[in-house]
C-alpha cells in the first residue's frame, strides 16, 4: 500500500517538473478544435442515434488530445460517451435508466501524409459486452488508418530548444 502511494506521488511530481521545464511538451486538448472543423462529434451522435437505446440518448466526443512522440509522429487520444437513458414523464418523472458507455482510442498521426493509424480501441463499462460487440461487428477499426484533412490544424507548434 505505501509503495503504491509513494509511486502515485512520484508520478506526480515528475508531470509537475515536467510541465514546467522549457521545450517539454504535453499533450494538447483538441476536442473543440475538432468539433467545430470536423463532423466526428456528428458522426458519434449519428452512430448513438442508431445504436444507443432511451429516449434521451446522447452520443458525444468527450476528450480528444495530441502529443508529440519522436521527432515526426504524434499520438492522439480520444474518448467518446454513448449515453442510453429512458425517462418516463407521466405521471411522474422517473428513470428508468440510465448507463453511458466510453469508447477510448489511441492511434499515431503521421503529419507528412496526414494519415492517423489506430493503434488501440476499447471499450469500458459495457453492460454484457453489447457495445463491444456491436463496434467490432462494424468493422474492427485496430490497424487501419484514416486520412485526416488537413491535419496540420490540429498539431501544435514545437518549441525550439535552441533558443533557450
Amino acid at each position: 500500500m505505501h509503495r503504491a502511494v509513494k509511486l502515485a506521488i512520484a508520478a506526480l511530481a515528475l508531470f509537475a517538473a515536467s510541465s514546467s521545464l522549457p521545450g517539454v511538451s504535453t499533450a494538447k486538448d483538441i476536442k473543440d478544435l475538432v468539433i467545430k472543423e470536423t463532423i466526428l462529434d456528428e458522426q458519434i451522435k449519428a452512430f448513438c442515434a442508431l445504436r444507443c437505446v432511451g429516449n434521451e440518448k446522447e452520443g458525444t466526443l468527450k476528450s480528444l488530445n495530441i502529443d508529440p512522440m519522436g521527432s515526426v509522429l504524434y499520438t492522439v487520444i480520444g474518448v467518446a460517451a454513448l449515453r442510453n437513458r429512458q425517462v418516463m414523464k407521466e405521471p411522474f418523472e422517473y428513470v428508468l435508466f440510465d448507463h453511458t458507455v466510453y469508447v477510448s482510442s489511441r492511434g499515431t498521426l503521421d503529419p507528412r501524409t496526414c494519415l492517423l493509424k489506430v493503434d488501440d480501441a476499447k471499450v469500458d463499462n459495457d453492460y454484457n459486452g453489447i457495445f463491444t460487440d456491436m463496434l467490432r461487428s462494424e468493422a474492427d477499426v485496430i490497424g487501419k488508418s484514416f486520412k485526416i484533412p488537413d491535419c496540420l490544424r490540429f498539431i501544435p507548434p514545437k518549441t525550439d530548444l535552441s533558443s533557450n
